[in-house]
């Protein structure tokens, strides 16, 4: 069977200390087939930090890419090179920099704040209007979707994870016109969502999205699926993919989307 993990996150990322070679070999011990680094490019970079948080650098792309260019040459299994790039709409010149600075594998799309706010991670949900915050979120989904400049949404609800981890909860499910919205954009324009499976093993015990939304997204006629672990740590690395393929097979997906230098393929699953 043929299994991936398009969503790592490398010592190149503020919020990691992973070794790429570690993260390698990780994978090739899960028995991963091929795997794509995806370090954080923050276009609004430190906009949404809250006070007193140490500064986020800017991805260094060419230490990142020859760094990881020089052991995929020698790696066991496939590796590819792409980028999280977060808040693309925010600072549009940055996105822009980033996606020419090389010439990428795959191009994650996400949105860790709304425009203005602070990263999700960092809120207070237990202070904030949960679905006043849930509507402005999707409604700047919707605007990074329509620029359209990445290959694969990521944590298509990111926000959901942190509100769980607070105690909380929220029926995602009263979105659904939203997200509705978002899918019809996606498969408009060619574009996919992944299987985020960094909640998979925590409060909320779950992937983004679940499967009542991959059923829907698959209904609605989208092909276009990766999956992803978003580990920031060798050992989660591969974390959840075969519960998620399990998962797409039920929602009724009969391939996974794979990516090289951002042309999308398909393998059976």
């Amino acid at each position: 069977m043929y299994r991936q993990d398009f969503h790592i996150h490398s010592k190149f990322s503020p919020d990691s200390k992973a070794e790429p070679e570690k993260i390698i070999e990780a994978a090739r011990e899960k028995g991963l087939n091929h795997i794509i680094f995806t370090d954080h490019c923050e276009a609004n970079l430190n906009m949404a930090l809250p006070e007193g948080k140490p500064i986020w650098p800017p991805l260094n792309f060419k230490k990142y890419t020859e760094t990881i260019d020089s052991l995929r040459q020698i790696s066991p299994i496939k590796v590819g090179l792409g980028i999280e790039l977060g808040q693309a709409t925010f600072a549009l010149d940055a996105a822009q920099k980033a996606l020419s600075a090389y010439d990428w594998d795959f191009v994650l799309g996400s949105l860790h704040n709304i425009e203005g706010g602070i990263d999700f991670y960092y809120v207070d949900y237990r202070s904030a209007d949960i679905e006043k915050l849930t509507s402005l979120y999707f409604k700047d989904l919707y605007d990074l979707v329509k620029w359209n400049g990445f290959d694969v949404l990521s944590h298509l609800y990111y926000h959901l994870r942190y509100i769980y981890r607070q105690g909380l909860e929220l029926d995602i499910k009263k979105y659904e016109t939203e997200i509705r919205e978002i899918f019809k954009l996606l498969i408009s324009n060619g574009k996919g969502i992944e299987v985020n499976n960094s909640s998979l093993y925590d409060a909320f015990g779950d992937v983004i999205p679940g499967l009542y939304f991959l059923k829907i997204y698959r209904e609605m006629g989208g092909e276009i699926i990766t999956i992803g672990s978003d580990a920031h740590v060798e050992d989660r690395v591969g974390l959840g993919v075969d519960y998620a393929v399990g998962l797409l097979k039920e929602a009724g997906f009969k391939a996974i989307s794979s990516f090289e230098k951002r042309k999308v393929s398909f393998i059976d699953i």
